[in-house]
């Protein structure tokens, strides 16, 4: 809302702040960088515990994180529970080997643990963090997906090519659904009440009905099928081909492929940002560090699905999520040891953030739609990395619908006062100039 700022000790504090106007203008040209840098933190995991996979749970405000060994650590088979207002862990509870990938039944608030080396899916109750159930499933469990209309949790099953169905409400397995080689990865599609399994063997992408957990359709696809992601608003399934460094778009209700589209090098991890309707892709080339040492992000405009903007990307930007709290797309670059920062209306890279000082391997993303913070999964580091967003729009002093130079002018004449605190601390002062810069831009 706009502020008052027409008092008697106005001229005062402009001339107090005018070496921070100084600072401010030359702060514009790097957006939020430092500012968000000093926002980061770290929540320090168990020892031994290397965090490996992310998932956040909305309805009990949690985080959870899979945590697998490192090559000559000590064994710590694990998955920890961590508050997601205070950053507090609550509890770490020893899993099967191998904790690899989760999924949240929004239905019954549990949460579901692929364990891809002991051919098991364990499930946690998201009120009392108690394990209530250890599911076998099938050879190599590599990766889950929700399916809301049926309450089913669907497993991909990577050596024994087959989905496992598992009942939401009685954790029992109603079906295992054969499909092709190597499926690694799997989405759902709550529009049409759809699976999509990726098989990377077969150059496919099964499609399972939900109602009848039967294969409907068989869809021909790129080589070495490594990504899917079901976009919402426009009720397609998007596939990333790392062989043929395609992304093969599926019609959601024919199950035809509408569009391939060319990418770059080895197209790996999807994201979806709304703003615009745009699916981001992850161009790694080849697995492990420096191969090549500096990769790319394509762009896709999902409403003529071609590449509308290509982004530099560090080494392996490896995972994606979107923050509704500052509208902002963010990725984790694994060998650069970093976090990009995207404005997602614009696709304009905002900042990248180094996640410590040596190795730190960040390798999966989450984003708490709750208290607007952005985790990452730091697997040499043995640690969480927090950043605090700022509300895109807590900055638009004016009351204009964007942030920019207006707005600049009001929190700078209400230096030192409660006037145009952003933080929350009491005061107007440089923790506020740089959320402000932080959001600047159209709200």
């Amino acid at each position: 809302m706009p502020v008052n700022t027409h008092d008697g000790s106005k001229a005062v504090r402009m001339q107090a702040v005018s070496p921070i106007i100084a600072t401010a203008t030359a702060a514009l040209c790097l957006l939020a960088g430092a500012a968000r840098a000093q926002d980061l933190r770290f929540i320090q995991l168990p020892t031994s515990a290397s965090p490996r996979d992310l998932l956040y749970n909305p309805i009990s405000n949690k985080l959870y994180t899979a945590n697998t060994p490192q090559t000559g650590a000590p064994s710590a088979e694990s998955v920890t529970i961590i508050n997601g207002a205070s950053d507090s862990i609550i509890t770490t509870l020893p899993m099967a080997a191998g904790p690899r990938d989760f999924c949240l039944n929004t239905q019954g608030n549990k949460v579901y643990v692929a364990n891809y080396f002991a051919d098991s899916v364990t499930v946690i109750d998201g009120v009392t963090d108690q394990v209530t159930a250890v599911i076998p499933v099938g050879d190599g469990p590599r990766a889950l997906c929700y399916g809301s209309q049926d309450n089913r949790v669907y497993c991909a099953n990577e050596f024994s090519g087959n989905v496992t169905v598992i009942d939401g409400a009685s954790n029992a397995v109603t079906a295992t659904v054969a499909v092709g080689s190597t499926p690694r990865v799997i989405c759902y599609n709550a529009t049409s009440n759809k699976v999509y399994c990726p098989n990377a063997g077969s150059q496919t992408v099964s499609v399972i009905a939900g109602a009848t957990n039967a294969v409907v359709a068989t869809v021909p696809v790129g080589n070495v099928p490594r990504g899917i992601l079901w976009n919402p608003q426009s009720n397609r399934v998007y596939c990333s081909n790392y062989g043929s460094d395609t992304v093969s778009v599926i019609d959601g209700v024919t199950n035809a492929v509408v569009a391939t589209v060319p990418v770059g090098d080895g197209p790996t991890a999807l994201g979806h940002n709304p703003a615009g309707n745009k699916v981001y892709v992850s161009n790694v080339g080849a697995p492990g560090p420096n191969t090549p040492p500096a990769c790319s992000v394509s762009v896709i405009g999902a409403s003529t699905n071609t590449v509308v903007k290509t982004l530099a990307a560090g080494d392996e930007p490896t995972a994606f999520c979107y923050s509704p709290n500052d509208r902002r797309m963010y990725w984790v670059n694994e060998w650069t040891h970093s976090l990009a920062v995207v404005d997602a209306a614009t696709d304009t890279p905002v900042a990248v953030l180094p996640l410590g000082s040596g190795q730190v391997q960040p390798v999966d993303m989450a984003c708490n739609s709750v208290n607007g913070r952005v985790y990452t999964a730091n697997r040499l580091t043995y640690a969480i990395g927090v950043l605090d967003t700022v509300a895109a729009c807590a900055a638009d002093l004016d009351g204009s619908g964007s942030v920019g130079g207006p707005d600049l002018a009001v929190l700078l004449s209400a230096w030192q006062t409660s006037a145009a605190d952003l933080t929350g601390d009491g005061q107007t002062d440089g923790a506020d100039l740089g959320a402000l810069l932080a959001a600047w831009g159209p709200c």
